[in-house]
């Protein structure tokens, strides 16, 4: 298999892991009181890291009309499909402002605009197991076995 034939590959995997691992997205009240429970000074726990939330994302939500996001927001972050880096925005967007990665932006997107914008094997950066499995090496955090990530992305 050459490197497009594994990148349409990947593409694919994705595609079917999302159809099958999505779940509805949690409803929470929109009030400040749930946003500093489910971000605590903050911060989220992802299972790439330890992130800041943007200072300004609660008053971001509401002023964009994303109120009924901020279950999903957490959901997206906290048990996450998978995660790609790009500079690009997605679906929350994580940036390293001043070597602290902090979220930005949580907002819609398509599925297929998030897919396609795998440009190559190494953009993708976390990959949830599947059936009940762990995430292979804990201190790389990635999904690493025959079926979750390709070969040149294991760290050697």
């Amino acid at each position: 298999m050459d490197e497009n034939d594994e990148l349409d590959y990947l593409k694919y995997r994705l595609r079917q892991k999302c159809k099958h691992e999505a779940v509805p997205m949690i409803q929470i009240e929109f009030s400040i009181n749930n946003y500093k429970q489910l971000f605590p000074n903050n911060r989220v726990k992802t299972p790439i890291g330890d992130y800041k939330v943007g200072e300004n994302q609660y008053n971001k939500l509401d002023a964009e009309s994303r109120q009924d996001y901020i279950g999903g927001m957490y959901q997206t972050l906290t048990e996450p499909i998978f995660i790609i880096e790009k500079k690009d925005r997605l679906i929350s967007v994580i940036a390293n402002i001043v070597g602290e990665k902090i979220v930005i932006s949580t907002h819609p997107k398509k599925l297929k605009r998030v897919i396609e914008e795998i440009k190559n094997a190494a953009d993708l950066v976390y990959e949830k197991p599947i059936n009940g499995r762990t995430a292979g090496a804990e201190n790389q955090r990635l999904a690493i076995n025959d079926d979750t990530q390709l070969s040149k992305n294991i760290p050697h």
